[in-house]
């Protein structure tokens, strides 16, 4: 079937939005610029490279405040994307699932290239493959939407109560306890060579070393994606829901939604998020006891809620038009989000890798803290400067280009 179906123009944008994916950069890059800087394997209490009060406290504050509310709210952002792409083509009676799913195939193999030239923390593969698994759920309810969402948060926690139970349990039979924690012993010796190994190796190491310790990165975190993934699919189906009930398209007439927003997750992100930030260190990824569970416990629920405090608070000031000039020029950040989120890499990765300034695993948290404003103060001057003169942001030009296999207008 051909189709004369085009993007979303300008002045069809929901503005709070791009104002939402603009604030979500800042977060984004919080969270990861200490992995871009440090291994892995850092996020485990076994392998910390600053352990003294200011950047322990530092760390405490990153979890708390940023930590896995993020990347969630550019999960819902993408929910309401994928409402308001099929909305658009409903109205213009086109059939436009095919489309999507080249869209989705685009931004999966955009993904793959950042994993390989850039960084093992790329969360835009799994924004395509769960997106491809969202097309499943396009003609359900609103309540079969926030059942199903609510269940996936549930995963995590499951799956890592059933380890910290069947870990016990062994570990009440004499011989099996021996022969797993020899098992751990292995595992932990093991870590430890590669974390040594990536310090190096990304500090002085070639750019073919570093793309396979970049790829060895990899395979490591999707040994985690039972734990901390799921979000993202469940963030997706929440997005959906708000899409649909308009929320954000008419913010007078939802005010009492935000606040009552605000009023209910409160409660859980101050108690989820506290149970994070302080179980979290305590915790082990190696062999996962109660801490573990339930740190997870606090980020499964806290992130969330902390993402929806976040949202009902920018919805108020946007409503209400608190700083103005500063709104537009987020939102013109926001409306970059794709070009800014691979900027962010390939700076963090030019300032800490070899073939940049080398200056990896020597920026610590409260530095780091301090170096993620620098970069996204200079993003937000960029993308205002860039947004005056065109219609897109580079990579949102590309992905738009290949997805309608017709080269798009750039230039206002």
């Amino acid at each position: 079937m051909t189709t004369n179906y085009q993007p979303m123009q300008t002045q069809e944008r929901v503005e709070i939005l791009d104002l939402l994916r603009g604030f979500a950069l800042l977060g984004i890059l919080m969270v990861n610029l200490p992995l871009m800087n440090a291994p892995f394997l850092t996020e485990m209490r076994e392998f910390a490279l600053w352990t003294d009060p200011l950047n322990t406290q530092a760390k405490w504050v990153l979890d708390f405040f940023f930590t896995g509310k993020f990347y969630t709210l550019f999960s819902m952002l993408f929910g309401m994307g994928f409402y308001y792409f099929m909305r658009k083509a409903d109205e213009a009676n086109r059939g436009v699932l095919p489309l999507f799913r080249k869209r989705l195939a685009w931004l999966l193999l955009i993904g793959a290239l950042h994993v390989v030239l850039l960084w093992y923390g790329d969360i835009l593969v799994f924004y395509a493959l769960f997106g491809f698994l969202m097309i499943l759920f396009r003609k359900k309810s609103n309540k079969a939407l926030l059942i199903w969402a609510f269940c996936i948060l549930l995963l995590p926690i499951l799956f890592s109560l059933l380890f910290a139970m069947f870990f016990k349990w062994m570990l009440s039979i004499p011989d099996a306890a021996e022969e797993m924690l020899k098992t751990f012993d292995e595992s932990y010796f093991s870590m430890k060579e590669m974390f040594e190994r990536t310090l190096t190796v990304y500090a002085t190491g070639s750019f073919g070393q570093i793309v396979a310790m970049r790829l060895r990165e990899y395979s490591n975190v999707l040994g985690g994606i039972l734990f901390f993934f799921p979000n993202v699919l469940a963030m997706f189906l929440v997005g959906l829901v708000l899409a649909r009930k308009k929320v954000f398209e008419n913010l007078e007439a939802h005010k009492g939604f935000f606040q009552k927003l605000l009023l209910f997750s409160l409660p859980f992100a101050l108690t989820g998020n506290y149970l994070y930030a302080t179980y979290s260190v305590q915790s082990s990824y190696i062999m996962i006891d109660m801490n573990t569970v339930i740190a997870l416990v606090g980020h499964g629920f806290g992130g969330p809620a902390m993402t929806f405090v976040y949202i009902a608070i920018i919805a108020h000031c946007y409503h209400n038009n608190y700083l103005p000039r500063l709104s537009r020029a987020i939102k013109r950040t926001g409306r970059m989000a794709l070009t800014n989120y691979l900027m962010q890499s390939v700076i963090a990765t030019t300032l800490f890798f070899s073939y940049g300034l080398g200056l990896y695993g020597k920026v610590n948290i409260w530095q780091g803290m301090l170096l993620t404003l620098a970069i996204y103060i200079v993003q937000v001057v960029w993308s205002d400067i860039w947004l005056r003169h065109f219609r897109f942001g580079p990579m949102e030009w590309l992905w738009r280009t290949l997805t309608y296999g017709k080269k798009q207008k750039m230039k206002l």
